[in-house]
């Protein structure tokens, strides 16, 4: 869970993490990047609160597109169909 977490974060970016749970940028860079520092029941709810289409792939490492629930590669994979009009967006 705690690398799927890590993983989110670098897929948006720990800057826009930050503006997004009001959390200092800085704390995300180290959440992503940083394996020895562990992850907070904090970090997870407030990135839950701003991203919660990632909920199910953080907790369960599933996702079901149908009901909002993506993941990373979900989500890039689907922003390259978006230029082919076959994506979900």
């Amino acid at each position: 869970m705690e690398e799927r977490l890590r993983e989110v974060v670098r897929h948006i970016g720990p800057t826009a993490v930050g503006k997004a749970t009001g959390m200092d940028r800085s704390r995300w860079n180290t959440v992503a990047n940083d394996t020895r520092t562990k992850t907070r029941v904090e970090d997870l709810s407030r990135l839950l609160q701003a991203f919660p289409e990632y909920e199910l792939y953080i907790i369960r490492g599933e996702i079901d597109p149908s009901r909002g629930q993506i993941s990373p590669a979900y989500d890039h994979a689907d922003l390259k169909l978006e230029g082919q009009n076959a994506g979900s967006n």
